[in-house]
């Protein structure tokens, strides 16, 4: 059984991807890349060994700049 915080995490990531299955383009854009990034960041903070958590960091940190970038841009 899960704990009541990881239940509230789950219902939160599923707002965050809301509607995706509906939409063939979720995913691809940069408003949504962020949005996975950023919960591949969340979620990399429950690792215990510190060298995975941080790689996995700096990845969704990457992909939240270049895209990030890309938006301000547009």
């Amino acid at each position: 059984m899960l704990s009541k915080a990881a239940l509230d995490f789950l219902l939160r990531l599923t707002d965050w991807f809301h509607g995706h299955w509906e939409d063939p383009e979720w995913g691809k854009r940069p408003t949504t890349q962020i949005l996975i990034a950023l919960a591949l960041r969340d979620l990399a903070t429950g690792l215990h060994d510190a060298e995975s958590r941080g790689q996995i960091q700096a990845a969704a940190d990457k992909v939240i700049a270049k895209h990030g970038q890309a938006m301000s841009r547009a």
